[in-house]
């Protein structure tokens, strides 16, 4: 039986509740008005135009921005627009985009924003432009971007425990480009430590929060766990968890109530990634609602959107609204 927060509706108020849930809807996928920040008077929730804001959608395709096949000045051509296309109007609102996938990562050596994929010839601005193209469309459709910097294991920049001035640089290039959208969080790296120490991960965060001034929450993705690494970082704002692989929905909910607890209101907690996630859609349902009764916001792992349901998308956006 699922814990930690229960609603049960009286009969009548059965219109009520349908009431609230379509304009939660209407909400969730009109524009944004304002930036998402985390409010330091109760940092356990993301918050839109002083209101707290919820989000539940897919947890791929982290390669987003790299779909395709290349273009001579380093654009794609590939099928993002079809992505945002038909994830709009499903409620569905976040997606998780991963901006260096190379130099260790997951991805190709092409897959990152440089000149020529080298990062010693610095940033690209026609792939930070079409970025943000897609960024803004991602957006005017109601879904916020989990934006995170390095994929797990990428190491573009061996500099130990600091940032150095190239990665400091490109950090900069970034944040500046797309802080003026409204629905983003950054997130400094999946599973941080297999490339990062924590004192690295610490002054990635800090060097992002310097450079925002729209003060978008800052995150940080680790290993399966439920013990946050950064619980006192002024810096970070979201602990963004990994459930374990081969889990059930009671575990996955159990997981979420615990790392909820070790917040102790500090900080907010997403269920970024549980391995397994999108075995099917009935599945993805549970462990969804599971993780959102646990108190986290959630990404649906392997919920790629191009062979997802538009269904299954509709099941994230009615929770998404309900939790809203």
């Amino acid at each position: 039986m699922l814990r930690h927060r229960s609603f049960v509706a009286p009969c009548g108020a059965s219109l009520v509740l349908f009431a609230c849930f379509a304009a939660a809807l209407t909400i969730a996928a009109g524009a944004a008005a304002s930036p998402l920040t985390t409010n330091p008077t109760n940092p356990r929730w993301l918050y839109q135009n002083g209101a707290p804001f919820f989000f539940c959608g897919p947890g791929d395709p982290e390669g987003f921005f790299h779909r395709g096949s290349l273009n001579s000045d380093g654009t794609r051509d590939g099928d993002q627009g079809s992505i945002i296309q038909k994830m709009t109007g499903t409620g569905a609102n976040c997606i998780y985009i991963t901006a260096v996938r190379s130099h260790g990562g997951d991805g190709g050596p092409t897959e990152n924003p440089f000149v020529n994929h080298d990062p010693a010839q610095g940033m690209n601005s026609a792939v930070l432009d079409q970025w943000d193209e897609w960024i803004g469309e991602l957006n005017a459709a109601g879904v916020l971007v989990f934006f995170f910097l390095y994929d797990d294991s990428a190491l573009v920049w061996d500099t130990g425990s600091t940032v150095g001035p190239d990665e400091a640089n490109f950090l900069s290039t970034i944040v500046n480009r797309f802080e003026h959208h409204e629905l983003l969080v950054w997130c400094v790296a999946e599973e941080y430590s297999e490339a990062l120490s924590t004192t690295r991960a610490s002054a990635i965060a800090a060097a992002i929060a310097a450079d925002d001034d729209m003060q978008h929450p800052i995150s940080v993705h680790q290993t399966p766990g439920t013990t946050f690494h950064f619980p006192s970082d002024s810096n970070v704002d979201s602990f963004a968890m990994q459930c374990a692989e081969g889990g059930t929905p009671q575990s996955v909910h159990d997981d979420v109530v615990e790392a909820w607890q070790n917040a102790a209101g500090n900080y907010n907690v997403i269920m970024a990634e549980f391995v397994g996630h999108y075995t099917d859609r009935d599945f993805a349902r549970r462990v969804s609602w599971a993780a959102a009764m646990g108190g986290g916001c959630v990404m649906v792992q392997a919920m790629d959107v191009v062979s997802t349901p538009v269904e299954a998308l509709q099941d994230c956006g009615r929770l998404a609204a309900f939790f809203q």
